[in-house]
């Protein structure tokens, strides 16, 4: 029963495991990664596999349900950065501007492909429509996501000169666009065998992840003074938990003032709030390359995000299992 449970949440382990050794050694970054080429061409090999493995082909599957994909994709990207740009004004004047940023980063994210896909069919929504939003948030969120970040960050005056911008979108294109393509183009040639294969490249690619993940703590950990501004991230814990609940309960209520089916209710519930661990933590690794000593605040958010999102998402299935959120019962 432990061996199983622990088989089934290796990644979690793994990742507290990944975080411990950057903040024990991070001299690590310095030896193994080597003027960035190593995380570098991680992040390269784990585009390339989000290419391979992204199922761009149920967009044109998906089209029907335009009401549905319209409410998802302005709940991820216009309503969920509008909530976090708005809450965290009053905290402007506290929050580290690290853990702001990450906040920030967060809200621009799309949601996960494959949790929120997994949830939905567990609990009787709307596949087709949860795999269709997912796929598009996702191509989407490449080009929307730093584009975002960039005009909320403008708001705050602290991250990202504009004298930097073009060498960040370049590296965006280099590290992001160009491998994403380049495994959409290989996952028409080869797409039976990248099927059959999923779950193997699904390991490799959070592989991969853990690898950006360590790099990343590991050259933050090492700047002066990153343990003392922790200090603040247990508020932000906190924080980022009520704001995911929030943001559950006005993606149900929304989509029940809409009259949406209960399929899309639960597609609604399990999509709408969550985001990318995936795709967050390489493309906030490529955006904030130049400032190294705020990259581990700003990656702090989704990396806590991930998990609690999960945990709510598995209290959401066995309440719709249980008839207590009506609404989203499939009858």
């Amino acid at each position: 029963m432990l061996r199983g449970f622990l088989r089934r949440q290796w990644f979690l382990f793994a990742l507290l495991a990944c975080l411990a050794l950057g903040f024990l050694f991070p001299q690590a970054d310095a030896i193994l990664n080597p003027g960035n080429i190593t995380r570098t061409a991680l992040i390269v090999a784990l585009f390339l596999l989000m290419g391979l493995t992204l199922p761009s082909e149920s967009i044109r599957a998906g089209l029907a349900d335009w009401r549905l994909h319209l409410y998802l994709q302005g709940f991820l990207f216009l309503l969920t950065p509008a909530y976090f740009l708005l809450t965290t004004l009053p905290l402007r004047g506290s929050l580290n501007p690290g853990l702001l940023a990450g906040i920030l980063a967060l809200s621009c994210l799309p949601t996960t492909i494959a949790s929120c896909i997994v949830f939905t069919q567990l609990a009787g929504g709307n596949v087709t429509g949860t795999l269709f939003n997912a796929a598009v948030s996702n191509i989407l969120g490449v080009f929307l996501s730093p584009l975002l970040l960039s005009a909320l960050l403008r708001g705050t005056g602290r991250f990202i000169p504009a004298s930097q911008l073009p060498a960040v979108l370049r590296d965006l294109a280099l590290q992001v666009l160009i491998p994403i393509a380049a495994g959409q183009f290989l996952r028409r040639l080869l797409r039976p065998t990248v099927e059959r294969r999923r779950a193997s490249l699904a390991t490799l690619a959070n592989m991969l992840l853990l690898g950006v993940i360590l790099f990343t703590f590991a050259r933050s950990a090492g700047a002066p003074g990153f343990l003392a501004q922790l200090r603040g991230a247990l508020g932000l814990f906190l924080y980022l938990a009520v704001s995911h609940l929030a943001l559950v309960a006005l993606a149900y209520w929304g989509a029940r003032a809409l009259r949406f089916s209960p399929a899309n209710v639960i597609s609604v519930l399990f999509a709408a709030p969550q985001k990318t661990l995936a795709l967050g933590v390489p493309l906030l690794a490529t955006f904030f390359a130049r400032s190294p000593e705020a990259l581990g605040l700003v990656v702090l958010p989704v990396l806590f995000y991930h998990p609690w999102q999960l945990l709510v998402a598995g209290l959401l299935r066995s309440a719709i299992g249980a008839g207590l959120l009506t609404g989203a019962r499939r009858s």
